[in-house]
């Protein structure tokens, strides 16, 4: 997966860094100068070099944060080895000899230049060009200063633009992971539909042929029902996460077949305040709990099944009475723990799960906005449509 190279942010960083480095390193040099004497208030000449000199460290550092970055893009984008970053020092070299050739020998006339290097200080009578700051044009010391100033603000340059880079990394590989997760959580979701949906029509049509032979009135409030949850259920296959008022209405939609199917063996409570209808849910959510509580109880007339649906302070509650089938089939642990997992991506929430003797339920938040992807209507965005990390 190949990944944008952060330019704009490492530049953004070179610039702050370089600022800060200079300023740093002229506290410690300027305090040993001031307290050896060299420099005192009364030689303003020389206290107006402050500026200059840490502007220059803050050039040379920017520099070698520019080459750096430079280089590491070179790197990244054609897949060099990351040993072509050694070439920072050599081009650091090449580009400061040149500078101070331009400033010495361009940028200052020959008067000014003599002038200002015969310039002495009168309390040790110490030449300018003796102390290195314009060293006579022959003379190897610069070269060796420069070599030194290389070698130190690119090591610590490079040290900086490497962590820099490893939190990148670090980053980009979390994301990936978590792009993983929900990808395999999608398609875990996709095969529980792809098993649930002819199984659930093969059921709704054996009930819809009965009831069509027995009681049409009945037949035709189920299929407007059954056509209802089906065009929902297609239109939000690639749907993270729906408003609450559209998860409620395909939550009516299969209890109230549900009730038409096994009549007075299944009732429900539903209690939900207008203000929580704005909400935000992972898809099918609540249908699941539904479902499970549906699937995994036994029910008659004599002993129905009572399914509670409640809001309160932020939290959906669906619950039930328990009454388990003496079957074989699968637990409801792997739904809860999709749906678990799911929660934890979107908003880092967690589910309720609770159970005793006579009762189990399970309780989900409410999302915001804020907490999910934006929205486009009643429906929340893919991570295809919109790039998001909470």
């Amino acid at each position: 997966m190949e990944t944008k190279y952060p330019l704009k942010r490492l530049f953004r960083i070179a610039l702050y860094s370089s600022t800060l480095i200079g300023l740093i390193t002229m506290g410690p040099v300027y305090a040993i100068v001031f307290s050896l004497g060299i420099i005192n208030i009364d030689n303003i000449f020389l206290l107006r070099l402050i500026v200059p000199v840490v502007f220059g460290i803050t050039f040379f550092v920017f520099l070698f944060w520019t080459i750096n970055i430079s280089l590491s893009y070179i790197i990244h984008k054609y897949s060099l080895s990351p040993r072509f970053q050694i070439w920072s020092y050599a081009i650091g070299f090449l580009l400061m000899v040149s500078l101070r050739f331009i400033f010495v020998n361009i940028l200052l006339s020959h008067s000014v230049s003599q002038d200002f290097t015969n310039w002495k200080v009168k309390e040790f009578g110490i030449q300018f060009n003796n102390i290195g700051i314009l060293p006579a044009r022959n003379s190897l010391f610069p070269y060796v200063i420069v070599v030194f100033l290389v070698f130190s603000i690119n090591t610590v340059v490079m040290i900086f633009h490497g962590i820099v880079r490893m939190h990148e990394k670090e980053s980009m590989i979390e994301s990936e992971n978590i792009q993983l997760k929900i990808k395999n959580i999608e398609a875990a979701n996709q095969k529980l539909k792809q098993q649930l949906h002819p199984h659930f029509l093969f059921n709704s049509l054996n009930v819809l042929k009965t009831l069509i032979k027995k009681q049409p009135d009945d037949a035709e409030a189920y299929l407007k029902r059954l056509s209802d949850f089906l065009r929902a259920s297609v239109s939000l296959d690639n749907v993270n996460a729906v408003k609450f008022e559209e998860e409620l209405k395909l939550c009516m939609d299969y209890l109230e077949m549900q009730k038409i199917r096994f009549g007075n063996a299944i009732q429900f409570e539903v209690s939900i305040p207008e203000e929580a209808k704005a909400g935000i849910v992972p898809t099918f959510s609540i249908q699941l709990l539904l479902e499970n509580a549906i699937k995994h109880n036994a029910f008659t007339i004599e002993s129905p099944l009572l399914i509670k649906l409640i809001y309160s302070n932020g939290w959906i509650t669906v619950s039930n009475n328990i009454q388990n089938k003496n079957t074989d089939e699968d637990s409801p642990g792997l739904g809860l723990s999709n749906l678990s997992e799911r929660y934890k991506i979107i908003s880092g929430d967690e589910i309720n799960i609770q159970s005793d003797d006579t009762d189990f339920s399970v309780s989900i938040k409410i999302l915001s906005d804020k907490d999910c992807i934006q929205t486009v209507g009643n429906k929340i965005l893919s991570d295809e449509d919109c790039n998001h990390r909470r």
